[in-house]
């Protein structure tokens, strides 16, 4: 999976992209002794002279914690992509990202991927994540929006950081993070659920294992913890 990499180059502003894992749970108690147990180890924020940089892979924005998280740690602007149907055309993925940016009052830039060939000698490019890139602002607002997917364009949108600094300060009631009850909200992770450490000592599962190792061992314990209930049928 690919992630954003700010550096300062004289008096040009240089991205790269930089090609990254999300292995800190699946690869946990390595990721802490390498990395350490802390914001920064998990949810890494640049401070920069545009604004503290953050960003989230694909499915990472499937779970509010990790944006969170990343507030947590000062994030004002995240880099999230890339997310294929069927999520963009039944709009998960802008209801993830809007409410990631509500929630937390930060700027959240959501490109999708264009066309690409599955294999070098394939004629057809094929559109399978369906466009959909956005830019939201830190209320939940779109600012920039792109619906085409088919081929090579870019979402353009003001980020407005002094005003997302002003709302954080100013705000009486939508600046929601002042407000976190943290002695409460940390009963619901006492126990935990997605097993951590499960490539430390074995190559990535195949899908079909994957579903009966995993998948289906997680919706067990969803029941058998009562958290879920079964369906009849």
């Amino acid at each position: 999976m690919s992630g954003l990499q700010y550096q300062r180059k004289q008096d040009s502003i240089v991205y790269h992209t930089i090609q990254v894992k999300s292995a800190y749970c699946v690869l946990y108690d390595w990721w802490v002794e390498k990395y350490g147990r802390n914001l920064d180890a998990f949810w890494p924020v640049v401070d920069t002279e545009i604004g503290r940089l953050g960003f989230m892979m694909a499915n990472e924005g499937s779970y509010p914690e990790n944006a969170r998280a990343l507030a947590m740690n000062g994030a004002e602007v995240v880099y999230r992509a890339s997310y294929p149907h069927p999520a963009t055309g039944n709009e998960m993925f802008e209801i993830q990202s809007r409410a990631r940016a509500l929630d937390n009052n930060m700027y959240l830039v959501a490109p999708n991927m264009g066309t690409y060939y599955l294999f070098p000698e394939e004629t057809t490019p094929i559109d399978t994540f369906g466009g959909r890139s956005f830019i939201i602002n830190y209320k939940g607002q779109i600012v920039g929006k792109q619906e085409y997917g088919a081929g090579s364009t870019y979402v353009g949108g003001v980020i407005d950081i002094e005003a997302l600094r002003d709302h954080r300060a100013r705000a009486q009631w939508d600046n929601w993070m002042k407000d976190l009850r943290t002695e409460l909200y940390q009963l619901l992770y006492e126990q935990p659920i997605y097993p951590k450490n499960l490539y430390l000592n074995r190559e990535p599962m195949k899908h079909a294992e994957y579903r009966e190792k995993v998948i289906q061992k997680q919706i067990d314990l969803m029941h058998e913890r009562g958290i879920w209930v079964k369906p009849e049928r």
